[in-house]
C-alpha cells in the first residue's frame, strides 16, 4: 500500500490562522448596524458574527487534524518510522491539542451567544462580540507551538520515499562502505550519492528496477553496526525499521576485501545479531522459522577473489549462510561482475517464498475452492475399462519415415524468418507435376505468355553483336585533320561573341544615362526663378539661404584672429570691441530681438554684472489646469519605468470599505 504524504497541505502559523480566520468574518458577514435598529436585529447580527467565526475556525483545525495519518490507522512500518523520526507522544499530543482547541472555541461560541441574547443595547452586545472573538484568537495564539511542530513534521513527511509495502521488494543491508549504495545505482535508475566514508546515506532511498515484466522495489538502508538497539541512533533504527516490518528479500553484503574498515568476523557477528528480526514462530510446532528470504552478497571481489580468502574465513561466511538458509553470490560493483546473479536469484527467492505463502494461507485456498466446482464420479464396481482406440486412427497416426514434419523443415532450411513453408504441396491439382509451375502474369487483362515469342532469346543474341559491331567500328581511331570548315565555325562563333559584348556594353551605357542626376542650383539661378515667383523678394530669400550663420562675435563686429603687438605677444581682436549698434527693435523680427537679448546677457556675463532674470508671466486658470493634468501624465507614463515596483494594499479597498446590509455577500 502506498501513502501519500506529499498531499498534505501547509499549516499557518497562529498568528496567520487568526487573520485569516478574522479577515474571512470580516468579508462574509455584513458590516452595517445602527443603534436605532430594533434591538433583536442588533443582537442577531453580533451573534451571526461569533457562529460565523466558531464554524470558520473549526473548519481549519478539524482540516489539520485530518490531513495528518492517524499512527494507529497505517502500516506498521510507517508507525514505527514514524516513531523514530518524529517521536509518536509528541505527534499525538500536538494533533490531541489542536483538536482540544476545537472543543473549547465551540464552548466559547455558544457561551457569548447565550450572553448575547441578552444584550440590552448596541454597546453591550459589540463588547460582548469583541470579547469572545478576542478569547477565540487567544486560544489560537497557544496552539502556536503545536502548529509549528506539525509544520515541521509536515515538510520532513513530504521528502519521505514512496515505498510500497505491499510490493515485490528488495532490501539491503550491513556495514557502512560495503557498496550498498553503488549496488542500489548500478542495478536501479536512482542516482545515490557514492563517497569513501562512512555513513554517507543517512536516511532510506528507494530505486527500481524490471525483472520477469514486473517492477520490482530496491530499497537502500543506512549502515548499521553491531551494538545494543538502545545505543542505535535515528539513522540506524531506520535500517532495523525496514527489516522488521517489510516482507522483502534481505540481501545482506559483506566486504571480503574488508576496505570498509570492518573484519570478516564482524561482520558475520552482525548478520547474526540481526538475524532475529527475519524469523518468526510457527504456530503448529512452536518453532522459528524464517519468514523473509536471504542473500548473502560478497561485494568487491575484483580486489580480493573468493579463492584468496583463508579457509577460516570461507568456513565462517559459508556456516553463517547455512545457519540462516541463505544463498551465497559473489559480486563486483567496479567490473560488474555477478550483479545480474545478485538481481537474479534474490528475485527468484523472493517469487517462490511468496507463492509458498499464498499456498499456505487456508482462507486463500478456500476462496478459490468456494468459486471451483470438480466433479469427482464414485465406481460403480470394479471392472476396468482402458480408452479404446480403434487400429484405422492408430495407423493414421503412424507417419511414414521419409515424410518430415515442418519443424524438421524449417530447421533444415534456416529456420524461422528464413524459411516459409511451401504450400504449393498442398495443391489438389489433375496433375502432380503441375504444383511448381510458374503462376501465369497478367498485364492489361491479357495473359503475358499468349504473347511470348519462343525464337526471342535468339533474336536478342543477334542484336546484341550487331551493336557491339557497330561500336568497335565508332571506336577505331580516325586521322585528326583539322579541315576549313573548322576554321571558319572557328571564326562565326568569335564575331557572334563579339557582337555579345558590344550589345551589353551599350545596354550599361544607356542603364546609366536614365538615372536621373539632380542638378545643384546656384545662387544666381535660385534667385532668378524666385523674381518670377515673388519679386523683390527673391533677393532677401537667397541671401537667407545661403548665408553662414552669424556667431556671437560676428554680431558685435568682432574679429577671432589675434593681433600680434610689438613685442611679440598676441591678444584678442576683441579686447577693445565696442558694443552693438542700437536699431529699432519695433522693425525686428522675433528671432532677431532673441538673439539680441541672448548677446545683451552675454556680454553682461562677460563684465561681470550679474545676469538679469528673465521676464516671466502669471499662468491663468486654465494653463495651471492643463499643467497640472500634463505632470498627472508624465507621472504615469514617463516617470514610471518596467523596473519599478508596486507596493499593493494590503487591505484591498473592495474588500474592506463601505457598509454591508444583510443581502447577498456572494460578490466578495
Amino acid at each position: 500500500m502506498k501513502y501519500n504524504f506529499k498531499s498534505i497541505a501547509p499549516i499557518p502559523d497562529a498568528n496567520k490562522l487568526i487573520d485569516i480566520v478574522l479577515s474571512k468574518t470580516n468579508r462574509k458577514t455584513p458590516t452595517e448596524i445602527r443603534a436605532n435598529f430594533k434591538i433583536h436585529r442588533i443582537r442577531r447580527f453580533y451573534m451571526r458574527k461569533v457562529k460565523f467565526t466558531q464554524t470558520t475556525t473549526t473548519e481549519k483545525l478539524q482540516a489539520i487534524v485530518d490531513c495528518f495519518p492517524k499512527l494507529d490507522d497505517i502500516h506498521p512500518f510507517y508507525a514505527d518510522l514514524m516513531n523514530v523520526l518524529y517521536d509518536r507522544d509528541h505527534y499525538k499530543l500536538a494533533l490531541g491539542h489542536v483538536n482540544k482547541a476545537k472543543a473549547i472555541i465551540d464552548k466559547i461560541a455558544n457561551d457569548y451567544v447565550k450572553l448575547l441574547k441578552y444584550g440590552d443595547s448596541l454597546y453591550r452586545c459589540k463588547m460582548l462580540k469583541r470579547a469572545g472573538l478576542g478569547r477565540m484568537a487567544t486560544l489560537i495564539k497557544k496552539l502556536k507551538p503545536s502548529l509549528g511542530y506539525l509544520e515541521e513534521v509536515r515538510k520532513h513527511m513530504a521528502r519521505l520515499p514512496s515505498i510500497d509495502t505491499s510490493t515485490r521488494t528488495l532490501l539491503i543491508t550491513g556495514y557502512p562502505n560495503v557498496g550498498k549504495s553503488s549496488f542500489l545505482n548500478n542495478v536501479t535508475n536512482a542516482d545515490v550519492d557514492v563517497q569513501d566514508y562512512p555513513f554517507t546515506t543517512q536516511s532510506l532511498f528507494v530505486g527500481h528496477t524490471e525483472y520477469k515484466y514486473t517492477e520490482w522495489q530496491v530499497i537502500d538502508t543506512p549502515g548499521l553496526l553491531d551494538r545494543p538497539i538502545s545505543e542505535r541512533n535515528t539513522i540506524e533504527m531506520q535500517a532495523i525499521t525496514a527489516l522488521a516490518h517489510l516482507n522483502a528479500c534481505i540481501l545482506y553484503f559483506i566486504d571480503i576485501s574488508e576496505q570498509c574498515g570492518y573484519s570478516i568476523s564482524q561482520q558475520v557477528k552482525l548478520f547474526k545479531s540481526i538475524r532475529k528480526l527475519f524469523y518468526t514462530v510457527d504456530p503448529d510446532n512452536e518453532e522459528a522459522v524464517s519468514s523473509k528470504p536471504i542473500v548473502v552478497v560478497l561485494t568487491k571481489i575484483d580486489t580480493t577473489p573468493w579463492d584468496s580468502l583463508k579457509k577460516e574465513e570461507q568456513d565462517l561466511i559459508t556456516s553463517a549462510a547455512e545457519e540462516a538458509k541463505a544463498s551465497i553470490v559473489k559480486m563486483s560493483n567496479i567490473d560488474g561482475t555477478g550483479i545480474d546473479d545478485v538481481k537474479q536469484t534474490s528475485c527468484d527467492l523472493l517469487l517462490d517464498h511468496r507463492l509458498t505463502l499464498k499456498a499456505k494461507n487456508p482462507k486463500k485456498a478456500e476462496s478459490i475452492l468456494n468459486r471451483i466446482y470438480v466433479a469427482t464420479p464414485k465406481k460403480k464396481d470394479n471392472v476396468e475399462r482402458p480408452p479404446l482406440i480403434p487400429k484405422s486412427v492408430l495407423e493414421e497416426w503412424k507417419r511414414p519415415e521419409e515424410k518430415k514434419t515442418i519443424l524438421e523443415m524449417q530447421i533444415e532450411g534456416g529456420g524461422a524468418g528464413v524459411w516459409s513453408y511451401p504450400y504449393q504441396e498442398d495443391f489438389q491439382l489433375e496433375d502432380p507435376d503441375w504444383k511448381y509451375d510458374d503462376y501465369p502474369t497478367f498485364f492489361g487483362g491479357h495473359n503475358v505468355a499468349d504473347f511470348y515469342d519462343p525464337d526471342i532469346e535468339a533474336k536478342l543474341n543477334e542484336l546484341e553483336k550487331e551493336e557491339e559491331y557497330l561500336k568497335s567500328l565508332e571506336d577505331a581511331e580516325a586521322p585528326d585533320i583539322k579541315t576549313d570548315m573548322d576554321e571558319r565555325m572557328q571564326a562565326a562563333w568569335d564575331g557572334v561573341k563579339k557582337k555579345i559584348n558590344y550589345k551589353r556594353e551599350v545596354h550599361r551605357v544607356n542603364r546609366d544615362k536614365k538615372r536621373v542626376i539632380k542638378k545643384v542650383k546656384d545662387a544666381d539661378e535660385m534667385e532668378t526663378g524666385l523674381q518670377a515667383k515673388v519679386g523683390d523678394k527673391a533677393e532677401e530669400i537667397v541671401e537667407r539661404n545661403t548665408c553662414k550663420r552669424k556667431t556671437l562675435f560676428d554680431v558685435m563686429g568682432v574679429s577671432r584672429k589675434r593681433k600680434k603687438l610689438g613685442d611679440d605677444m598676441e591678444v584678442d581682436a576683441a579686447a577693445d570691441h565696442e558694443a552693438p549698434m542700437q536699431v529699432d527693435k519695433d522693425n525686428m523680427s522675433l528671432r532677431k530681438k532673441m538673439r539680441d537679448r541672448k548677446i545683451q546677457f552675454a556680454l553682461a556675463r562677460m563684465e561681470g554684472a550679474d545676469p538679469q532674470k528673465l521676464s516671466t508671466k502669471v499662468l491663468t486658470k486654465s494653463m495651471d489646469k492643463i499643467k497640472y493634468r500634463i505632470e498627472k501624465q508624465l507621472k504615469k507614463t514617463d516617470q514610471i519605468n518596467f523596473a519599478d515596483r508596486t507596493q499593493v494594499s494590503k487591505m484591498p479597498k473592495h474588500l474592506f470599505a463601505g457598509k454591508r446590509s444583510n443581502g447577498k455577500t456572494d460578490r466578495r
